[in-house]
């Protein structure tokens, strides 16, 4: 094996495009558009006037795209933008939490006013809860980012561009890949979201969703729904904005672990954790109805974050940071809308996902991604049919 194919694949001079005929230098924005130059001098400058940020590079030196952190000339340029969207994250991170601390006090007042003094009420009130997610979401986290960034530049030296380059490396080759197995299951989520749209001719979808599709959960100990209702309820969700969430987390999450752990894993772990998540509302929150999509996304993050700490060399140790992070999140969350948001499910998809990583995947140094089986295509081929035959029935009980 040659040095270049001892590393993972994104860190490999061909993981990008070989670079354009014309002009010297040049760089690609995120939204894959291709800006021309003559020199490093003429390329900074355009760099400096785009809005957009900028996904590779190409100069004389290397016959590939590269990340333009790997350009050294281009670092302290790099370094000046930073520095301006962090300051722009903590600008705008201070205004909307302003915005919405005065939401959640307003609501916290408000609610302990209509219960007459009843705090108990105050922490299980829903909209308290999503004022105080919002501040998380929209405030606190925008504010946080970008004083980290800043932070970190205080500290340029060669570890730190070492580990910017494999993380914008990292990053840029994985939205390069295509992910059509992702694609599939975006897809069925677009068809039970649309049909509950239409069924439901309202943006309340709660009621139809779980009424004929969800965990209703009527008796105790969990077993009166449906074996078929611990698939359907995990393609049908409460509202868009639960859709909304479901389906960004889905597309991220779904696409990293199906060009690192090859589509079958991704399939299998997204239908064992959403079935795993179902079990675990049904028999521990057994009292509230549940939908939506949440045991299967966890799943996911459950199985990257092991699958990803067992085979070290394939992502970079930021990369895996971010997941723990996004982990972090959704717990913080959890804890502060428990009166809405299945942490059952999204515990017992979490733990599946990773039991499932840690007996399918032994750790390994390798930096070569996991080669796809026949038991797998096998496995994943009926986890497919699951998925697509409860997407088809998801539709027909809401439309008719």
């Amino acid at each position: 094996m040659s040095t270049e194919q001892q590393a993972p694949v994104w860190a490999r001079p061909e993981a990008f495009l070989g670079k354009p005929i014309s002009g010297a230098f040049g760089f690609q924005d995120t939204k894959g558009r291709r800006h021309k130059a003559d020199s490093l001098g003429a390329l900074i400058k355009l760099i400096e006037k785009s809005k957009l940020g900028v996904d590779l590079v190409w100069c004389p030196e290397f016959e590939h795209f590269i990340a333009p952190e790997e350009l050294v000339g281009l670092r302290k340029t790099l370094v000046k933008r930073r520095a301006y969207w962090a300051r722009n994250d903590i600008s705008d991170g201070k205004r909307l939490s302003i915005l919405m601390g005065v939401a959640f006090l307003w609501a916290s007042y408000a609610a302990y006013t209509n219960s007459q003094g009843n705090w108990k009420y105050v922490v299980e009130s829903p909209t308290v809860a999503i004022t105080s997610i919002m501040l998380l979401i929209f405030g606190l986290v925008p504010w946080y980012e970008g004083w980290k960034e800043l932070r970190k530049q205080s500290s340029r030296d060669a570890a730190y561009w070492r580990k910017e380059v494999a993380d914008a490396r990292f990053d840029s080759w994985l939205n390069g890949q295509t992910a059509p197995f992702t694609l599939v299951l975006l897809g069925l989520m677009l068809v039970t979201g649309v049909s509950q749209w239409i069924g439901a001719g309202s943006m309340d979808w709660a009621s139809i969703a779980v009424d004929k599709l969800g965990l209703q959960k009527q008796t105790s100990p969990a077993g009166a729904d449906p074996w078929w209702r611990y698939f359907t309820a995990a393609l049908v969700h409460g509202n868009l904005v639960h859709w909304l969430m479901n389906f960004a987390a889905l597309r991220y999450l779904a696409r990293r672990a199906e060009v690192l752990a090859r589509w079958p894993q991704m399939l299998i772990v997204f239908v064992v954790s959403a079935f795993a998540g179902g079990i675990a509302t049904a028999y521990f929150l057994s009292e509230t109805p549940s939908v939506g999509a949440s045991g299967g996304i966890l799943g996911l993050l459950g199985f990257l974050l092991v699958f990803e700490t067992l085979h070290r060399e394939l992502v970079p140790n930021s990369a895996r940071k971010r997941l723990m992070a996004g982990l972090i999140l959704v717990g913080v969350m959890g804890v502060v809308g428990f009166s809405f948001i299945d942490n059952a499910a999204h515990l017992g998809g979490l733990i599946a996902g990773m039991v499932y990583a840690a007996i399918v995947f032994p750790s390994s140094s390798s930096v070569t991604r996991p080669e796809i089986l026949k038991q797998d295509r096998l496995v994943a081929s009926v986890a497919l049919i699951i998925l697509m035959a409860t997407a088809a029935y998801c539709a027909f009980a809401l439309l008719v």
